[in-house]
């Protein structure tokens, strides 16, 4: 039957209800509105549970996030060269016979012309040392040996000697064979006899023999490759002849070293030397040892100006010996001298080295493996010069027909790389400035020398000019105040501003300093820059980063640098590891020497990504080189500060010393937040000082060596300030973690807590709003927990203590004898002694006061603070705390065992005197009863049914181990499986016993807690639920025995299915027979090993904070990115569906809704329907916990999963958050769990976000509303209540509960709703038929602010729906069962519209109507109502529709119903006897769902014009 309400109808409201106009009309609470409106549920802790990225998804690294470069570190006992052999066969005077050489030909020797010598032999000595003065430059340390022209026995006595002062070291071999022949075929090379008559060949196996390894081989000599390939094949023959037994007893070496050589060859095997004039006869030698001085020659030989530009250079002194534009210059080498010296970069030629440096590092990282690329170049300095300089080689002598070889073999690309076309513009940069300075002035060579040069008192006096006019204690002040920066900021540092050319270090009224010669790095860190800017997202190594390793040297751009290496870093672990691995880790140690305040934001910043990536590797260096203190200084002000009497650090660094006042003093948190007194104010912010504990933290991580020297208390009483008073979660949580550190295995520190009151901010830290907090402090206090060896470890901290005393107090005797004068300085040394000693013995007094009892009382107190966390809403804060429980059981097992014995026969006799109308009690006259150790047995309890899968899982662990302790210990071995045995004689008619002993008084308590905290509760009634819940205890028990997992009843193995899928499914009312089940989060698999405590992965977790990125924008903020323009999409679509759906609110007044547009059928009967705003989703839910997703656009299932409710609850509740992007389904249980799902379209993919228990001590009987909800998306509030006394709201953003409010009435609550704008008006229905408005704003026991009965006072029905729309004119509309509808304003007493929905149209005869359901549209003026039919009303109380809501409509009956004609058909199939059973209208469209009970099901309407 279909009716149409009258025309015309009455009039509608036309004003917002409540004074809510006021929120639309105010602009500032609109603004504040859409600037707060925030998604939920969205963090990483939601989707990982506190879990690390597993390690198979680091291997397998789909995306190249990580790309791990494990062996990046240097080793300190890595192989140097220390001896240089130099051996020269030159024979001057006299050619090779197998070397016709041209005439003129190359005859300079390392920079000397034979010629110019009359006398051979002091020739080849001056060569010899200027070719060792060469070598010098690249090694000062080595030792150089000398052999010119020499026999085969000098050869032999040479090397042996080499080898015998080096050792196992490295020995560089220089063979310079421009005086004779070839090397053979074989690889022998050529020397002389004694009496120089006759060339003397050297074999290379010899030769090998008499060096040992490992070595570094020079060839300069024609067809060297000769050499170069036989060199392997007699290390490949000594590698067989030790395989069979034959090694070389004449070898000095072991054979596996003679793989580590390295060779360098001039030529290829069939290929002469160069002989051009013009050039050097040892090029190869001058490209290897003198690399910028022979490549400016190059340059200026290859460059098309060397006629016109560059001629100046081929002129001679004379200045009559011009050379024209056409003259031919070829035979002519350059004559230049670049300025300066290599050492000292701020000279042309030092900083051309400079450039040429970067440039090679550079061409090799981005052309060679990174193993090879470390061997040749991060190892060994001299070989890493070599290699650098043998890259020039490779580029400049194919322009003389040779072609360099080298083993290993370097690839031919290198020689055309890109960057040699920068090192070609350097050069042509420098010598134009050379040759503008030369055209203009006319400057001696001393002075042209003198103009390059820089003057080193300038840098003094910039350092130190200004020292005299300020006071002693201050600082100086800096352009870049470490205060401007954050951790999130670095990329707005000032020095990536100043780009012009002032020097970045310039400062006022100070003379500028001299800027570089060439503009190579400037223009290289901006296209570092850019590079950043534009294609950071590739992932691909930049070629720049070796660039600006070096430029960190530089002072005029090293904060730039360093500013764009900290964006580098930020990209990701794939970025640090690239920097670790180019070399970056000494430079960024050296720098925490550097007292620059401008640095700190930014090294902080570089140290925290480099320690989340590989703390483990850093430890040692930073406890070297002392660079810890660099982070604590941050944290702790190091200046204006006195000891007294205090106890510090035991680091030797008396400048962190200072005093602290108690942090109980109220004085100490006065003053604006800022530490009084010795404290003064701290530029640094709070997230530069989180990463400074942070990498604290890493550094101290099991390395006891690192935790002893970094204690010091006034770190400790600051950390626990930071923690309590901090505004940055980030800081509060790390510093948690660091107070946790410090007391791993040292009972010491945790009674210096316990004398500080450290422990009192940890606790009060359990409550932080803040999830990651809460976790960060249970993971301290679990460190607190006494341990078997402490006396022990107490003992091994004294005796050092001790011996320390002993060494400081014979330094201070030692001090005294020798120094009889006293100076200032001297006297500040002693009293230095004199204050480490003190602060021993302050510590050794500490020691015997260290009470053993009141640390294991500390810990109890602990326990009992942690087990108020058994309710809290998170997850990640919930499986920290049975980690800490784990640890405390493994402590403390022996009593574990007595609680677990002592439950079991409790159990036992209360199993037994169920239904026998007995009081159930517990026996108080257990050992256990009331202890905390059988607190913690009942809250693992709970845990063990804890709603998130994960959780369950751990908890079990902790049971399972205790129950195999039980099992075996001998005392209660035997006891325990004679129980089994006799329950298993019964266990044929338990079910049985169980059914017949059953009755309605017997409720199901769900969420069983310890009475110790619900002291409000009385003490039968938490009896009585502590023994009902032991019925699944036993279950438990028996499928641990072995005796089957079928045992009990079905209730029993539902609630307590062990498998790793979950409970088990409910399968008979599905389609095909299995349910989804969602996806856990990603996890490590729980072993099944009973080993405890359990290890947390916590601070695992909490390190990839510090390897994602945090500079740059996230991913879904990225202009262009496919989160963002999914994001962006979604936006549109919404408004687009809000502005073509305003429309359709006149629509819904007169249009036809009977127009059903779809049919699904749920197989199971829907309870509860919800459409998702703007998805064309349709969620159903049954009368269990089978969960539906439906696509109603394209009429299409796209998912169904199980909710997992254990047996005898169902769902009640559904809830959609975050619907303006990606919605996530929340689902409310009767047994007042909530769990909340994303993907749920996603069929096979659905994952659980977050579950916990959100009302505890729920009543399931038949009457029982279940738990009730009602999200507020703008502030984050979820409201929950049902059969209870509060309305509870918790805090999504802390997942925590922020207020129960009282309900003040022992009526059920029935409807629940509340205002979604402001969200501070809650609105409930209650089965008394009262309604109930409560503020927010208001104390929560005076939150009660409106109370209305239905019906004018007459009989009161149950309040079944109230709902305040979020939309249109914020209508409030409740219903009660016997069909009255009322219309409410919450400034009034009475309703403004009341009406009864039996009241017809057509009669003037009211009667009662059964109203089982009742929906308000949230924008339209609109409701509707559902009995036996489905009835469409305006908020004014005109009916518009009514149509019954059958379960076909096709054929005669469809259309007569269609039509409004009633007849007898339509009524015979109208379902005339089922009342409807959930009603949901589209939150937007003019669409509703509805389904009758005993019907599977479900039917959606639009309503469509019908006069169209």
């Amino acid at each position: 039957m279909t009716i149409f309400g009258p025309q015309p109808l009455r009039p509608l409201n036309t004003e917002t209800r409540h004074g809510f106009e006021e929120q639309y009309n105010s602009k500032e609470f609109l603004e504040a509105l859409a600037n707060s409106f925030l998604f939920y549920y969205d963090d990483k802790r939601h989707l990982t549970n506190g879990n690390p990225v597993p390690d198979d998804e680091i291997k397998e690294d789909k995306n190249r996030y990580y790309q791990p470069i494990l062996d990046w570190k240097i080793m300190k006992d890595r192989q140097k060269t220390v001896s240089v052999a130099l051996l020269l066969c030159l024979n001057l005077g006299v050619d090779p016979p197998d070397v016709i050489k041209t005439q003129p030909c190359a005859r300079v020797e390392a920079g000397i012309d034979p010629l110019n010598f009359q006398d051979s032999k002091k020739a080849i000595e001056q060569i010899g040392e200027n070719l060792q003065s060469q070598y010098e430059s690249l090694s000062l340390r080595a030792r150089f040996k000398q052999s010119l022209d020499p026999s085969v026995e000098d050869v032999k006595r040479f090397c042996y000697s080499l080898r015998r002062t080096s050792k196992e070291d490295r020995i560089l071999f220089h063979y310079n064979g421009h005086g004779v022949p070839k090397p053979t075929p074989s690889g022998e090379i050529w020397v002389f006899n004694r009496g120089y008559t006759q060339y003397i060949p050297v074999s290379l196996y010899d030769l090998q023999t008499w060096l040992g390894a490992p070595c570094i081989f020079v060839y300069d000599c024609n067809c060297a490759e000769n050499i170069v390939s036989n060199f392997q094949t007699f290390v490949q023959k000594r590698i067989k002849d030790d395989e069979s037994g034959k090694h070389d007893p004449a070898a000095p070496s072991p054979t596996i070293a003679y793989s580590e050589c390295f060779q360098l060859a001039a030529c290829r095997s069939n290929e002469l030397l160069q002989t051009a004039v013009e050039l050097p006869a040892d090029l190869f030698t001058c490209c290897l040892t003198n690399p910028i001085e022979i490549s400016v020659k190059v340059f200026l030989l290859q460059s098309p100006l060397n006629k016109s530009k560059y001629r100046v250079f081929f002129e001679s002194q004379d200045s009559n010996d011009r050379i024209d534009f056409n003259d031919d210059i070829s035979g002519i080498a350059p004559k230049i001298k670049i300025p300066g010296t290599i050492s000292d970069r701020r000279t042309p030629l030092g900083e051309l080295n400079w450039i040429f440096t970067a440039i090679t590092d550079t061409i090799a990282w981005t052309s060679l493996p990174r193993p090879l690329f470390k061997k040749l170049f991060r190892h060994d300095l001299m070989v890493a010069a070599l290699f650098r300089n043998f890259l020039l080689a490779k580029r400049i002598m194919p322009l003389y027909n040779c072609h360099p070889v080298s083993d290993p073999h370097l690839p031919d690309i290198v020689a055309d790389h890109p960057m040699w076309k920068s090192w070609d513009l350097a050069i042509d940069e420098l010598l134009s400035k050379l040759v503008a300075d030369m055209e203009n002035s006319k400057f001696t060579d001393t002075e042209s020398t003198a103009l390059f040069n820089q003057d080193d008192s300038l840098q003094l006096h910039i350092n130190t000019g200004s020292q005299e006019q300020r006071p002693q204690n201050s600082r100086m002040p800096s352009r870049f105040a470490a205060g401007n920066l954050s951790n999130m900021s670095l990329a707005a540092h000032p020095s990536l501003h100043n780009r012009g050319k002032e020097s970045v270090t310039s400062l006022k009224n100070v003379p500028q300093v001299k800027k570089q010669f060439t503009d190579f790095f400037e223009q290289n860190l901006t296209a570092f820059e850019l590079w950043l800017k534009y294609y950071s997202n590739s992932r691909n190594p930049p070629e720049q980063l070796p660039i600006v390793l070096q430029v960190l040297l530089s002072q005029v751009h090293r904060i730039r640098a360093l500013v764009l290496l900290s964006r580098f870093l930020d990209l990701g672990p794939w970025a640090v590891y690239l920097s670790l691995s180019i070399g970056i880790f000494p430079y960024v140690l050296k720098l925490l020497q550097s007292p620059a305040p401008e640095l700190k934001p930014i090294l902080v910043f570089i140290w925290a990504r480099i320690m989340a990536i590989d703390y483990k590797s850093i430890q040692s260096d930073l406890l070297k080189e002392k660079g810890y203190m660099y982070f604590v200084n941050i944290l702790i002000a190091d200046y204006g500060a006195t000891l007294e009497g205090g106890e510090s650090s035991l680091n030797n660094n008396p400048q962190i010393t200072m005093t602290i006042p108690h942090l109980n003093n109220p004085v100490f948190y006065q003053n604006n937040g800022r530490l009084p007194g010795a404290f003064p104010y701290n530029e640094t912010t709070d997230e530069q000082k989180a990463m400074a504990v942070f990498i604290l933290a890493a550094f101290i991580r099991d390395f006891p060596q690192a935790q002893k020297q970094c204690f010091s208390i006034e770190l400790i009483n600051m950390l626990s300030y930071y923690l309590l008073y901090s505004d940055i979660p980030l800081l509060r949580q790390w510093s948690a973690i660091l107070l946790g550190q410090f007391c791993d295995h040292n009972p010491l520190n945790k009674y210096i807590y316990m004398d500080l009151d450290i422990t009192s901010s940890l606790i009060k830290a359990l409550t932080d709003l803040v999830p990651e907090v809460r976790a960060a402090s249970l993971n301290a206090l679990s460190y607190f927990i006494s341990e078997a060896d402490d006396v022990e470890t107490l003992l091994g901290i004294e005796k050092e203590y001790t011996y320390h005393l002993q060494q400081l107090h014979t330094q201070l005797q030692q001090f005294k004898t020798a120094n009889h004068r006293q100076n200032q300085q001297l006297e500040q040394q002693q009293m230095n002694l004199e204050r480490q000693i003190q602060i021993y013995q302050n510590m050794q007094a500490r020691l015997q006061n260290v009470d053993f009892s009141l640390l294991k009382v500390q810990g109890i107190y602990n326990v009992v603070a942690i087990l108020k966390l058994v309710e809290d809403g998170s997850p990640f804060v919930r499986k920290e705390v049975i980690i800490f429980l784990s640890k405390f059981v493994h402590r403390y097992i022996n009593f574990f065992v007595v609680v677990f014995f002592e439950f079991l026969v409790d159990e036992l006799i209360q199993l037994d005197n169920i239904g026998k109308n007995n009081v159930l009690k517990v026996n108080k006259n257990n050992v256990s009863h009331g202890s905390i150790f059988s607190s913690v047995w009942k809250t693992l309890l709970i845990f063990s049914c804890d709603p998130f899968e994960e959780n369950k899982e751990l908890a079990n662990k902790v049971i399972d181990y205790i129950f195999f302790e039980v099992n075996m210990n001998k005392e209660f071995k035997v006891s325990l499986r004679k129980i089994g045995e006799n329950l298993i004689k019964r266990s044929s008619n338990w079910n049985q016993k169980q059914a017949n002993s059953f009755n309605a008084s017997h409720i199901q308590v769900i969420g069983k807690q310890d009475s110790k905290f619900h002291s409000n509760r009385d003490e039968n009634s938490s009896d009585e639920k502590e023994s009902l819940s032991g019925q699944f205890f036993l279950t438990k028990i028996f499928n641990s025995l072995g005796f089957g997992e079928n045992y009990g009843s079905d209730t029993f193995s539902s609630s307590y299915s062990r498998t790793e899928s979950g409970p088990p499914s409910r399968r008979s009312h599905l389609e095909d027979g299995v349910l989804n089940r969602p996806k856990r989060v990603n996890i490590d698999p729980i072993n099944k090993e009973y080993t405890l405590p359990l290890k947390g992965q916590f601070l695992d977790f909490c390190f990839e904070y510090f390897q994602e990125p945090q500079m740059k924008k996230h991913e879904i903020d990225e202009v262009g990115s496919v989160e963002y323009n999914t994001r962006l999409w979604r936006r549109n679509r919404n408004e687009e569906i809000i502005e073509k759906t305003q429309s359709e609110k006149t629509l819904a007044l007169y249009g036809n809704w009977n127009n059903r547009i779809s049919i699904f059928d749920n197989k199971s009967q829907p309870k509860l329907l919800e459409f998702t705003q703007f998805d064309n989703y349709l969620v159903a839910a049954d009368e269990r916990d089978c969960i539906t997703v439906y696509d109603w656009a394209n009429d299409d299932v796209l998912n169904k999963f199980s909710n997992d409710n254990p047996y005898g609850t169902k769902i009640t509740s559904l809830k959609f958050l975050n619907e303006d992007d990606s919605s996530l389904l929340l689902t409310g249980s009767s047994d007042g769990i909530l769990k909340i799902y994303k993907d749920i379209d996603k069929n096979g993919n659905t994952t659980i976000v977050s579950a916990w228990r959100g009302l505890t001590d729920m009543l399931l009987t038949p009457r029982s509303t279940g738990l009730l909800t009602e999200w507020q998306q703008s502030k984050g509030s979820l409201l929950v209540t049902g059969d209870v006394k509060v309305i509870r709201v918790w805090d999504a953003h802390s997942e925590s509960i922020e207020v129960d409010i009282p309900v003040k009435t022992s009526s059920l609550v029935t409807s629940i709703t509340s205002d979604q704008l402001a969200g501070d008006t809650v609105v409930c229905g209650f089965s008394d038929g009262s309604i109930r408005v409560y503020d927010r704003r208001l104390n929560s026991r005076d939150a009660m602010v409106r109370l209305w009965r239905s019906n004018e006072g007459k009989k009161h029905y149950p309040i079944n729906y109230v709902h305040l729309q979020r939309g249109g004119f914020r209508e409030l509309a409740s219903g009660t069962t016997d069909g009255t509808v009322e219309l409410w304003d919450i400034r009034n007493q009475d309703p403004i519209t009341s009406f009864n929905i039996g009241s017809s149209n057509q009669s003037s005869e009211s009667r009662i109507s059964t109203m089982t359901k009742m929906q308000l549209h949230e924008h339209g003026p609109i409701l509707a109502t559902g009995t036996k039919q489905v009835s469409i009303w305006t908020t004014a109380g005109d009916l518009l529709s009514t149509f019954d809501n059958t379960s076909h409509n096709s054929g005669i009956v469809g259309t007569f119903g269609a039509s409004g004609i009633r007849s007898s058909l339509t009524l015979a199939n109208s379902n005339s006897g089922s009342f409807l059973s959930s009603l949901a209208f589209h939150p937007h469209r003019m669409m509703l769902a509805a389904s009758n009970s005993h019907d599977s099901k479900i039917s959606i309407y639009s309503c469509e014009n019908k006069f169209d």
